[in-house]
């Protein structure tokens, strides 16, 4: 799956802090001078041209994949085309901006670099110049959610609305994130170039947070860490609901199927039986209930159907 996005570049000379980074993919120590450092918006939480966004569980699960991946050209799969390379990246919420939706704008940033050479000097130019600016990320996204119906799978066309709401897919699940690229035609439509010298801020990460919350431990967040918070329970929420229809909808397969195979169990039993059981026993629960099922109420052909002797021998004599 590939995503476009436009770049924001703060371009300059790294810090202490950057260049130690930088060096953990160094085969030698880089000085401040052979290297370049800029910075761009990988993805955010918008709805886009193609009518799809990420959750902001995505944009948490891609902050932490995108560390250490390659920047190239038009996702072209050849070595040489490797122009840069991420070594930071942190989730970025905008307090004075909502989606389109109306969610706090989020997005992902990541500070990436690239050696000053004659072979990039090119490149340098058109990143200070803004000629190189749009991006696009490529990651695996294992479900697509559907903004009217919350279904993975659908009849639902993206880009039209049903009742007034937009159809638009979220994209979750996130497995990997491969690499992104500089590309001529993004799919964000309100990005643009930062001219201001960017600089990373040090905040505590999410796994650091909830862990003082459960150990009861006093948290002191800062604007930025709150947001990051608020964000992070909005993706739970939806997720959770998300999770509960699909539950909802496993628990009614699997009541039909008892319903169908073993209809002397009254529906209380069938209830207190379902009650524990988790999703994924749901799952395989509502398989085995379907294959029992087709057994009980076995499926018939429209066509080529195979007539009793004594249906055959019906109306002979009206029979040429």
């Amino acid at each position: 799956m590939v995503k476009s996005y436009t770049s924001h570049q703060e371009a300059g000379i790294p810090t202490e802090e950057d260049l130690k980074l930088i060096n953990k993919y160094a085969l030698r120590p880089l000085k401040k001078e052979e290297v370049f450092v800029f910075s761009v918006i990988l993805c955010d939480n918008d709805i886009d041209r193609d009518f799809e966004r990420f959750s902001e569980s995505s944009l948490y699960a891609l902050e932490k994949l995108f560390v250490g991946k390659t920047g190239i050209f038009n996702h072209s799969l050849q070595s040489e085309d490797q122009t840069a390379r991420t070594f930071r990246t942190q989730v970025i919420t905008d307090e004075d901006k909502n989606t389109c939706d109306g969610l706090p704008y989020t997005y992902l940033k990541a500070w990436c670099y690239t050696v000053r050479s004659e072979k990039n000097n090119s490149l340098i130019r058109d990143i200070e110049s803004g000629i190189k600016k749009e991006v696009s990320v490529s990651c695996n996204a294992s479900k697509k959610t559907c903004s009217v119906c919350g279904e993975s799978l659908c009849t639902h066309i993206q880009g039209r609305k049903y009742n007034g709401k937009m159809c638009y897919k979220t994209l979750e699940g996130i497995t990997d994130a491969y690499e992104w690229s500089f590309v001529a035609v993004p799919a964000q439509k309100n990005a643009g170039v930062t001219k201001s010298a960017g600089s990373y801020k040090k905040e505590k990460n999410m796994e650091n947070i909830l862990k003082s919350i459960k150990e009861q431990k006093s948290v002191t967040l800062e604007g930025d860490e709150l947001k990051k918070l608020y964000g992070y329970i909005i993706s739970l929420q939806k997720d959770s609901a998300d999770g509960k229809r699909y539950r909802e909808s496993l628990l009614e397969n699997a009541k039909k199927g008892f319903a169908i195979s073993f209809p002397e169990i009254e529906e209380d039993c069938v209830d207190a039986i379902l009650c524990g059981v988790s999703s994924n026993h749901l799952e395989k629960l509502c398989d085995a209930l379907c294959k029992q099922a087709s057994k009980v109420i076995p499926t018939v052909s429209q066509f080529g159907t195979h007539k009793t002797e004594q249906q055959s021998q019906a109306n002979q004599q009206f029979k040429f």
